[in-house]
């Protein structure tokens, strides 16, 4: 008869035990630490830099700015009623279709002008054979045909307006224009 009385003594001792422990605390979680803030990402790396790159692009830039320069303003002259180029005036243009020439990027326009004798369509006519035949003569130095645009200002565009032999020489001349820098590399503009 001792095991109901165990079982019975048994089962009070752990309410017993179950009613005089104190109930564990319950501790409330503590909040998830906040996450720190995101850390920006390091900026890709430049490119490296090859010193030797950067010289050689910088002595291209120079040499076109060199090239560009010397295409502004350069004239030729001509005889009256003349569109034949002097010595004078296919030396110069030798310069200019080396330049072209080294530079196949670079553009120019020729302006054909005239003095003030004649009709004003003579004079266009007479603008226009002075600009073909410089356009001409820079394709026989080996410059691109697209490098080269050729037109007539007839008498429109005097530098010299006066009414003399020596304001018509000044006149007669046509007039190398450089385009600018190439589109890809513009060149700033100068100061």
């Amino acid at each position: 008869m001792r095991t109901p009385w165990i079982r019975i003594t048994l089962a009070l001792a752990s309410i017993a035990a179950l009613t005089a422990c104190p109930a564990a605390e319950v501790k409330p979680t503590p909040p998830a630490p906040k996450p720190a803030a995101p850390v920006a990402a390091p900026p890709p790396a430049a490119p490296a830099v090859d010193p030797a790159a950067a010289a050689y692009k910088a002595q291209g830039q120079d040499e076109l700015d060199k090239a560009l320069e010397a295409l502004r303003h350069v004239s030729v002259f001509f005889e009256f009623d003349s569109s034949t180029l002097t010595k004078d005036a296919s030396d110069k243009l030798g310069a200019v279709g080396d330049i072209l020439s080294r530079h196949p990027e670079l553009d120019v326009k020729i302006e054909g002008n005239c003095d003030e004798r004649g009709s004003a369509q003579y004079n266009l006519a007479l603008g226009q054979k002075r600009a073909d035949v410089v356009k001409k003569y820079l394709a026989q130095l080996g410059v691109k045909e697209g490098q080269v645009k050729a037109i007539s200002l007839g008498s429109e565009k005097p530098v010299d307006p006066g009414h003399d032999e020596e304001a018509w020489k000044k006149n007669r001349r046509a007039d190398v224009q450089s385009q600018g820098a190439p589109a890809q590399d513009a060149a700033p503009a100068p100061k």
